[in-house]
């Protein structure tokens, strides 16, 4: 299922989570050289997740307002990136998991609340 002229989302799979987590792994290579490897991890996972969140609306490329609730949905992945323990033997990547989903619903959610905003302001004009 890819995206219409009727704005439907696109439908994610593993081979775009693969392909996204590979194109943003600079990000992790650029931490890892300034021995910060375990932040970088976390970056690398924070914004692999607003890269799906991209994915998935793919859609609405085309308003500046995407654009700017992407770049702000980023800037809110900077807090969870510096302040969650991520050398922290005692926990797994599985422990991770449940932060990710809501990481990836806050930024999903960021993105369908402004749609719903900006939707209800052309109605109105």
């Amino acid at each position: 299922m890819t995206e219409g002229a009727d704005g439907v989302p696109r439908k994610l799979t593993a081979k775009h989570a693969y392909l996204i987590l590979l194109c943003s792994s600079p990000i992790l290579m650029a931490f890892a050289m300034f021995g910060k490897v375990w932040i970088g991890f976390g970056a690398w996972m924070c914004t692999g997740l607003v890269l799906l969140v991209v994915r998935k609306r793919w859609d609405l490329r085309i308003h500046f307002w995407f654009w700017t609730t992407i770049a702000f949905a980023e800037l809110l992945q900077v807090p969870v990136v510096l302040f969650m323990p991520w050398n922290d033997r005692r926990l797994t990547w599985i422990t991770f998991l449940p932060i990710a989903v809501l990481d990836y619903g806050l930024v999903y959610g960021c993105v369908k609340l402004i749609e719903k905003l900006m939707v209800r302001g052309v109605r109105t004009v």
